[in-house]
């Protein structure tokens, strides 16, 4: 970021970044859920720990 830039700018930079962060968090989980074989490895995984 730029350190000229007034408060209420990088404010809003700032919002938007983890806006944009989260939505990418959430499509990569959707996209995660949407192929079966990967869920079902990870459940399996998730199983052989108990």
């Amino acid at each position: 970021m730029n350190p000229f830039m007034a408060p209420h700018q990088r404010r809003r930079m700032r919002i938007a970044l983890s806006w944009l962060l989260v939505s990418l968090v959430l499509a990569a989980v959707f996209l995660a859920y949407a192929q079966p074989a990967l869920m079902q490895q990870l459940s399996e995984q998730l199983w052989a720990c108990f």
